[in-house]
């Protein structure tokens, strides 16, 4: 399966690299390709560049994971043409995952209306302004709605990530995983919400 993670400058690192680290880890399953809107370098908010390739209307896979930090703010506001190539590229995926902030960068696109959303840890004035008929879940770590799934922060995005790959793959593959990372998770929790 491809997992495609869609990057851009000031992204959070821990957001995009923790389901980097859970599916990187499986080749046999899964093949992890960073993409950006001008696929060059691109740098997080904590300072890790990395090489990304050109997301493009013709970017698909099963995977599409879109980070939070400060420069999702900067992308609503700025680039109008993101919108309409992010929700392509999101009807073109099986899954749409999205951490932080970058729920509300997805909300953008058209995507999440009348859906359930993990709330974002954001001032309540941004989470207003991007969330109109988008049903935010308070109290959630995170949410499942259909294929489109969002987490509040990185831990959070940890047990999400581990719920998808048991989901794909094998309950016991995930709690492997988990185990290997040296993560406590329990498949179990009702933190996430399914529809």
């Amino acid at each position: 399966m491809k997992v495609n993670l869609f990057l851009f400058d000031d992204f959070d690192t821990m957001d995009a690299f923790v389901p980097a680290e859970v599916f990187g880890k499986l080749p046999e399953y899964f093949h992890v390709e960073y993409c950006s809107v001008k696929g060059d370098f691109v740098t997080s908010l904590q300072g890790v560049k990395v090489w990304t390739d050109y997301l493009d209307e013709q970017t698909a896979g099963d995977i599409l994971v879109i980070p939070g930090g400060k420069g999702a703010r900067r992308l609503i506001r700025d680039d109008e043409n993101l919108c309409r190539l992010l929700k392509k590229a999101a009807d073109q995926h099986s899954f749409c995952v999205m951490l932080g902030s970058g729920t509300l960068l997805m909300a953008q696109t058209g995507i999440l209306y009348r859906r359930r959303i993990c709330d974002c840890p954001l001032d309540k004035n941004w989470n207003r302004m991007f969330t109109a008929a988008i049903y935010r879940t308070s109290g959630a770590r995170w949410v499942a709605d259909g294929k489109n799934y969002s987490a509040s922060n990185p831990l959070a995005g940890m047990d999400m990530c581990l719920s998808i790959l048991a989901d794909l793959t094998d309950l016991k593959i995930a709690e492997t995983m988990a185990e290997e990372l040296g993560y406590q998770w329990d498949p179990d929790e009702e933190d996430g919400i399914y529809r």
